[in-house]
């Protein structure tokens, strides 16, 4: 578990998958968020607002124990209520760090906790973040977390537990 800056809550890094049912309508949105869309091309994909959006966003967060657009993705697709996208083959090679940075973005790390985890500056670590999401495509962290399901860096055995993600620098999943 760690501690979250933003709401001082303890959060695991493994999503409470188990017990949290969304709603079809916070499955759509999820889809959407999922897909590359933010906030507001979802309220106007779906023909519902942006506040309601958010607000559906903070539930579901709330009910897998995740923060962040990512971990929420990452949950859905664990929870299996989000269909994982189909499996392709990626026109290249992941670094190592690589795969463990879109593992960190998956767990709900944040870019301080990622750049701790494998030893860089903030500042290094959000433009390794940038460059990764622009050599896949990816329009943001959440994004991300569904092209690391395509490009098979991610499923539901590959967490990041409290120990490997915040404890020792350096640690290996």
């Amino acid at each position: 578990m760690y501690f979250s800056r933003r709401t001082d809550l303890i959060m695991k890094a493994r999503p409470n998958t188990a017990l949290a049912r969304l709603t079809p309508a916070q499955i759509r949105i999820l889809e959407k968020i999922a897909s590359g869309l933010d906030t507001p091309e979802t309220a106007r994909a779906l023909g519902i607002t942006q506040g309601t959006v958010s607000v559906q966003i903070s539930s579901m967060s709330r009910r897998f124990g995740v923060i962040g657009r990512a971990a929420l993705t990452h949950a859905g697709y664990c929870s299996r209520q989000l269909d994982p996208p189909k499996h392709t083959e990626f026109d290249g090679a992941f670094t190592e760090t690589e795969k463990r940075m879109v593992r960190l973005v998956a767990s709900g790390a944040s870019h301080q906790k990622i750049a701790d985890d494998i030893q860089i500056s903030r500042a290094t670590a959000s433009e390794r973040l940038r460059a990764l999401r622009l050599r896949l495509g990816a329009f943001h962290d959440a994004h991300l977390v569904t092209l690391g399901w395509r490009y098979r860096l991610l499923d539901e055995t590959q967490t990041v537990t409290p120990s490997d993600a915040f404890g020792a620098k350096g640690a290996r999943l």
